[in-house]
């Protein structure tokens, strides 16, 4: 089947205007055969968005009119084809060129025609103009980066424009792991285990998810390795009431329940992301948990008084740690939506904590690299709740893209000690003895 250009096009556009790629593919049907090509090349087109506006300046004459954003939509499209190269060049100049036709604009042509058939006569010279990762990250986050990690900035910005390998999470539900590490090996499809997540396997290449063994038994979700993290920290027992405060799109939440979880509520603001996490749960065969459209800061709009042993806050954040896999956050993201989130997340913290049983347990957990999200944010919790203590784990901490293959994350275990009053707010955080998660079972 042909590529829909006109299709392409026009997704593109609406991607830079500020679109998330998950909301623009979650119009295509599932069953669209274009679907992994559209994907492909509108994940390419944004994650070297600096690098193709560069290449589109250099190889035009004059810049294009406001009105024809669409043939500029048009030329990134066709080169990030062209940079691909998994098609004879001269099919993807052709095919861009009739595109013109999609765009009523027949003119542009032999414009057209001319910009690609330069780009390859000269493509070495002009890629040498445009190297760099740095040139597809704002400026702002590659600053930051440079200031909080000055010798692993630039692998960031790398990571950050690499494709990710496909993770996958066994349901122990529905199949052993290690069974089906042997069925995709029988199929192909060999993966990865790792000892610290037991249910994890990683394939070095993406399939389509209809490709997986099992797939529409439920057998397997897609999930990074860094968030499958999560379930492992919280380590939920028999019997917990768990609370996932912020729960779409589920992931962790059909992870937790997988697990065994028999008593769970998941909050989220978006009924819509609460609903494909009913689709997810109903093809895992997972039992259904109390689901409630709520901001979990609002108590008074959920919560019926009982505390929780446990709680799960995938905080809202800005998420420069799985740009990799969401790479419209180079566009979308700014400078100034820091303060904003950084004052939501503590919103949430301070809020849901007289939520949590004394002795209990609450995982902090954001996919992002920047301090003021992380270790910022729980240091300033810390000092405003005596009664909070961190506790060690060894999955805890601050993660990088591309780490043995996984997202950017951060994860931080606060315990809520019993007896708050014995503790001295003064006392040294450095002397403080070690606190384990088993002080807290």
């Amino acid at each position: 089947m042909r590529l829909d250009r006109g299709l392409a096009i026009a997704g593109l556009q609406r991607l830079w205007v500020g679109t998330r790629l998950d909301d623009l593919l979650a119009e295509l049907a599932p069953e669209q055969a274009q679907r992994g090509t559209l994907q492909w090349l509108w994940s390419g087109c944004l994650r070297q968005h600096g690098s193709l506006r560069r290449l589109t300046a250099l190889l035009l004459r004059k810049a294009l009119r406001p009105e024809d954003g669409d043939l500029e939509a048009l030329l990134h499209l066709a080169l990030e084809e062209l940079r691909a190269g998994q098609r004879p060049d001269f099919a993807v100049v052709n095919d861009w060129v009739e595109a013109c036709a999609i765009l009523h604009k027949e003119w542009a042509r032999g414009l057209v025609n001319a910009v690609l058939r330069r780009y390859l006569r000269e493509r070495e010279s002009l890629e040498a103009q445009v190297q760099g990762a740095r040139w597809n990250h704002p400026d702002w986050l590659v600053r930051r980066l440079q200031q909080v990690y000055p010798e692993r900035w630039s692998d960031i910005l790398v990571a950050n424009l690499e494709e990710a390998p496909l993770w996958l999470r066994v349901n122990p539900q529905a199949v052993a792991p290690e069974v089906y590490a042997e069925r995709l090996s029988e199929a192909g499809l060999p993966a990865r285990s790792f000892a610290e997540l037991p249910q994890a396997l990683r394939l070095d290449a993406a399939v389509p998810v209809r490709a997986l063994p099992g797939w529409d038994e439920g057998w397997v979700s897609i999930q990074d390795g860094a968030a499958q993290c999560a379930a492992q920290i919280l380590a939920p027992r028999p019997g917990e009431r768990v609370l996932d405060a912020c729960a779409a799109p589920g992931g962790k939440t059909t992870h937790l329940l997988s697990l065994g979880v028999t008593e769970l509520m998941a909050l989220d603001r978006s009924s819509r992301r609460l609903d494909r996490l009913r689709q997810e749960l109903q093809r895992l065969r997972l039992r259904l948990p109390l689901l409630q459209v709520a901001d979990a800061a609002e108590l008074d709009t959920w919560w019926d008084g009982t505390p929780f042993d446990a709680i799960l806050l995938d905080a809202p954040c800005t998420a420069t740690g799985v740009i990799r896999r969401h790479p419209d956050i180079l566009l979308r993201r700014r400078e100034t939506d820091l303060e904003a989130v950084c004052g939501e997340q503590q919103r949430l913290l301070d809020t849901l904590w007289p939520v949590l049983k004394p002795g209990g347990r609450l995982l902090y957990c954001t996919c992002s690299v920047l301090p003021e999200e992380n270790q910022e944010q729980v240091a300033g919790f810390l000092d405003r709740h005596s009664d909070a203590r961190v506790l060690e784990h060894p999955l805890c901490g601050q993660r990088l893209p591309g780490e043995d293959g996984m997202d950017g994350f951060f994860y931080a275990l606060l315990g809520k000690i019993v007896a708050p009053a014995c503790v001295s707010r003064e006392t040294d955080e450095t002397t403080r003895p070690d606190v384990t998660v088993e002080d807290f079972a």
